[in-house]
Order: C-alpha cells, then structure tokens, then sequence
C-alpha cells in the first residue's frame, strides 16, 4: 500500500481535539473508532507508510481501520481521498463545528470489531479492501480530493448544495455532498436538473441518496439531460401507475407508498414490460375477483423466477404448461361392460321382414 498523508487545519506541534467532537460525536462511538481517530489526529499532519503498519501498531486489523475511516467520514469528521487504483491515500481531518449530529444507528455504531465487518452502509461507497456493491453506482462515482475542493468554489456548486440541504430538511453529509458532485461532474447533469432531481425524488417522500442516485443513473442512461426532458419522463411514468390502477380496477384514489414501490420494483428492478404486468392484472381480477396488489405481485415475482420479461415468453411458458398438464392428465379408462365388440343393427330391415313373415 502506499505512503498515507494525513491532513489537519491545526497546529503540528499540539494535538487538538474540539469540543464540538467530544460532545457530539465521541460519546456515540465506537471506542474503537474513537481511538483510531485520536491517533490518526497525533499522527497528522505527518505521512504513514500504510494502512497496515497502523493497524499493526494499534493491534487491530487492517479491515477495523477502514471501518473507522469509513465511520468518520459518514461523520462529515474526515475527507478521504483515493489514488488511480481506488485505494485510500488521503485522509482530510475537517473541522466539526457544523457538521450535524450522528444520524447511524447506535447498533452500528456499537458493534464489535472483533467480529469482522458489518453489512454495507447505505450511502457509502467502496473502500480499499473491499468489494463494490454490484448493484450499487459504477466506480467512478469517486472523485478525488482535489476534483472535489475545486468543485466546492463553483459558484453554482455552492447554491446547488444549499438548496439540496432545504430539500432534504438536514444538513449535507460527506456522502450526500460526493454524490451530488457526482451528478453534475461523472453525469454532466447541470445545476438545475440536479435541483429538479432532488426536488422530485423528495415530492415522493423520498430523502435517501442512494434513491436519489438510482433515479439520477436512470435518467443518465435514458438520455435525459435538460430539466424538461426529466419532466416528460415523470409525467410518463406517473401514467404508467394509473394505467396499473385502471387494469386492476381501482378508481378514485391515487396509489399509496406500498404500491408505488411494488410498480417500480415491477417496471424498474425486474424490467416487465407494461403488456406482461398489465396480462398480470387481467389474471389477478379473473382469480381473485378484485385488483390485489399483493396477488399481482406474487404473479410477477412467479414469472420473474421463470425468467419471464415479455409476452412472447408467458405465450410459450403457457403452452409448456398446458403440454405438461395434458400429459400428467390420468388416461381414460375403458368399462369393462362395454369392453366387446359392437355389433350394428339394421332395424328397418329387421321390422320389413317381421312384416312379411
């Protein structure tokens, strides 16, 4: 691993720990983590060979470092900056005056580092030593630390990061404000399309950035690069709930959370085309005699199994099926009393030659 610089707004000489940090941060944290913070604040504004020479001298892991790190930096405590092969080499101490109180869960924040890491935090991205989330955003979403510095004296940076923070009702984290430089900077989503974004994820009752992101990647990947191109599509895909609702037969009432989460897992995650969900719907009705979501969902969540995405498919799955029935169907079998040969009768002519006799 490479030589790991450490930076610090403070004095050499002096180790100095804020206030703010003891009162607001420390008392929530792990020890661990509290710990390695202090250390790595003695240690500033020197270098460090390497992650693993840290962990070594503290007699912990190398894995238990980059917890820490990862931590502070959720935290809004610590910047982190990553080389051309995606592995730490940077670490920023920032001041915490106004960095907001934690927000992870304290089951998080108290778990044992003894016992190896824990699931992957929502908002956090991939750090030295561990593997991305597949389904997460693709590598570039990390800027380095100087694309970022200079990002943040972009004048329409500085705005767009303050409306996002009266948009999501709480003060930006290190995360929030990387994915958002993200957008404009790996995207090229202006400032006024990232605010519409914002604006239209949070109409939705949705805050989380890692939402916000999903829907950025698919607007990316749908061409959409103007704030008008991104109002046609939600206008689109609103119709597509209501067009759900109608083929269900629900009338007079807009969709709740529940069921636009299930539409979008539908349409979105398992990519159905609207004639299978739709022919999904008819068979809901048909079985059930109303429009359950539930019975819907479990028709689709069947057919995504099978790896059925379109009609075509459900067609041919459904003649599998019919040619599998008739031939585990039970054969006919024959009555004994009718088990002789037939004979056939004339009965005309039977009547003509009783006459004549």
């Amino acid at each position: 691993m490479a030589t790991l610089h450490l930076h610090t707004p403070w004095a050499s000489d002096i180790t100095l720990v804020p206030n703010c940090f003891l009162d607001r941060h420390m008392l929530q944290a792990n020890g661990e983590f509290v710990k390695i913070y202090l250390y790595l604040l003695r240690c500033a504004p020197d270098s460090l060979p390497s992650l693993s020479m840290l962990a070594d001298k503290m007699s912990c892991t190398e894995r238990d470092i980059l917890r820490a790190v990862r931590y502070w930096e959720k935290e809004g405590l610590l910047l982190l900056g990553l080389d051309a092969e995606q592995k730490i080499s940077d670490i920023s101490f920032i001041y915490p005056e106004n960095t907001p109180k934690s927000t992870v869960p304290p089951a998080e924040d108290t778990a044992d580092l003894s016992a190896g890491p824990g699931p992957e935090s929502p908002g956090t991205g991939p750090v030295q030593g561990e593997s991305a989330d597949p389904a997460g955003p693709p590598p570039e979403t990390a800027l380095s630390a100087d694309k970022i510095s200079r990002l943040k004296e972009n004048e329409d940076i500085i705005q767009l990061l303050y409306i996002a923070e009266q948009y999501l009702a709480r003060p930006l984290t290190v995360t929030d404000t990387n994915k958002i430089l993200y957008f404009y900077e790996g995207l090229g989503f202006n400032a006024e399309l990232i605010e519409f974004l914002i604006e239209h994820c949070v109409s939705k009752n949705h805050r989380s950035i890692r939402y916000i992101e999903k829907v950025a990647l698919s607007w990316a990947e749908h061409g959409i690069t103007s704030v008008a191109a991104a109002k046609d599509e939600a206008r689109q895909y609103s119709k597509t709930y209501y067009t759900i609702f109608r083929a269900l037969g629900i009338q007079n009432r807009n969709p709740v959370k529940s069921e636009m989460e299930m539409m979008d897992c539908w349409m979105q995650k398992w990519g159905f085309t609207m004639e299978l969900i739709l022919e999904a719907c008819k068979r809901t009705v048909l079985q059930t005699g109303n429009g359950s979501f539930v019975y819907t969902d479990k028709i689709l969540k069947k057919w995504h199994a099978e790896k059925i995405r379109h009609i075509t498919d459900l067609e041919a799955a459904d003649a599998e099926h019919k040619s599998q029935a008739a031939k585990k169907a039970p054969k006919k079998v024959q009555n004994k009393f009718n088990d002789y040969p037939h004979r056939d009768y004339d009965f005309d002519q039977i009547k003509k030659s009783m006459f004549e006799q």
